[in-house]
């Protein structure tokens, strides 16, 4: 997406630029990698992993329909409001409990990355960690506490963050790569439309916009790295200094290169099992695929005016056309582009050697959550993260003009 994109979405199919590049990937390409170069030649200061859907403190939206239904329930506002506040305190430990690091960024995965890196950078889990619903809202709220995050940092001119999300969280950071480049209009829109000014946060990063300059200064400290990431909401290219999305992809038989394969007509059951075209969670999740709570509805659909602005009616054919409800019939249209790549940034289509690791099922690690899964997975950190090494030093992507 261009300079001053003011939260428009992503288009399908996506025009590239640059060409995505293809690798193979093996366990074994971490071998004799400096990662110390993170800080040394990249002045990255922090680490920041970020889980993607349904991975967090409340992915179902239960304990805020129980906070929604605290204001009016008289006697039963504090019992409902402490069991809110009880699920949402234990959601997250049973979510890592069930998923481990398959899907998921857990302890263990933190601490392994630190132990990769040395010293420095600070790597860290989000904390608090965020929701995990799959709506607008949840992630627009995730991208205003992240711009928080950068004031709490306070990164010097000389200093970067990195960024290292997976699925949703992605898009996310699309949305903080909008507000940091600051066009005035457009972020005023974005939080007309959130209403949500009441909440601490969200009047925190509207004042660090609003006496910050335009982009903000923080934008060139912003290294993103998404993995799995859906393509959703567009990016500006004055919002960060650099951008990689890493995607679990195998070409078709057809010969497409950076296509998915169509999620219509459906997959078979087989082919969608084993991740025969790589990774099915993101090709399926882009727009019309969010799930709102009935207590944000109306919320979500003010949002989505804004980071669903420019998306386009796709064209139907006579497979289409008579699908119904209209949301239906277009996410259909959509699906039948196979769109893998973004607009913007570095894509790289992943295929992975299998790693010898098996899910609890027998089957192998790369294959789990459908392919989404293997790029949260400790196997696959240090073969990432010498791929992303790789792929920052290059210097065929310029930095973020300004």
């Amino acid at each position: 997406m261009p300079v001053r994109n003011q939260f428009r979405h992503q288009s399908y199919p996506t025009v590239l630029s640059p060409p995505p590049t293809f690798h193979k990937l093996l366990v074994a390409d971490a071998n004799r990698v400096d990662f110390s170069q993170l800080h040394t030649r990249m002045g990255v200061r922090e680490v920041v992993l970020v889980h993607g859907t349904f991975m967090g403190n409340d992915p179902f939206g239960v304990s805020a329909v129980l906070r929604s239904f605290a204001g009016t329930a008289g006697p039963l506002k504090a019992p409902l409001l402490t069991l809110a506040d009880v699920l949402t305190e234990k959601m997250k430990p049973v979510v890592d409990d069930l998923a481990h690091d398959v899907g998921n960024y857990t302890q263990d995965y933190c601490d392994a990355f630190q132990q990769l890196v040395g010293d420095d950078p600070i790597v860290r889990l989000l904390q608090p960690t965020w929701t995990g619903q799959n709506h607008h809202l949840a992630r627009a709220d995730l991208a205003v506490r992240l711009l928080c995050f950068l004031d709490d940092l306070q990164p010097t001119e000389n200093e970067t963050v990195l960024f290292w999300g997976h699925s949703h969280a992605g898009n996310a950071f699309a949305i903080l790569s909008n507000l940091l480049a600051n066009d005035r209009t457009a972020v005023a829109a974005f939080f007309a439309a959130a209403g949500r000014q009441d909440e601490e946060h969200w009047a925190r990063a509207r004042h660090i916009l609003d006496s910050g300059a335009s982009p903000h200064p923080w934008a060139k400290s912003a290294i993103i790295v998404a993995f799995g990431t859906p393509v959703r909401y567009g990016w500006d290219t004055n919002g960060y200094q650099r951008l990689v999305h890493v995607l679990h992809h195998k070409r078709d038989d057809g010969g497409n290169d950076h296509r998915a394969q169509p999620m219509f007509p459906a997959h078979s059951l087989t082919d969608t099992l084993t991740a025969k075209y790589g990774d099915w969670v993101q090709a399926f999740g882009i727009a019309g695929t969010d799930v709102p709570p009935p207590t944000s509805v109306q919320e979500n659909r003010a949002v989505g005016t804004i980071l669903e602005a420019g998306l386009t009616t796709p064209e139907h054919g006579l497979d289409t056309r008579f699908i119904v409800p209209p949301k239906l019939r277009d996410t259909c249209a959509r699906w039948k582009t196979g769109t893998r790549c973004h607009s913007d940034g570095r894509n790289l289509l992943v295929e992975y050697e299998p790693s010898g690791r098996k899910t609890p099922l027998g089957s192998p690690i790369e294959e789990a959550l459908l392919g989404h899964g293997v790029a949260t997975t400790q196997d696959w950190l240090p073969a990432h993260l010498a791929l992303v090494l790789r792929t920052l030093n290059e210097s065929d992507q310029p930095p973020v003009t300004q």
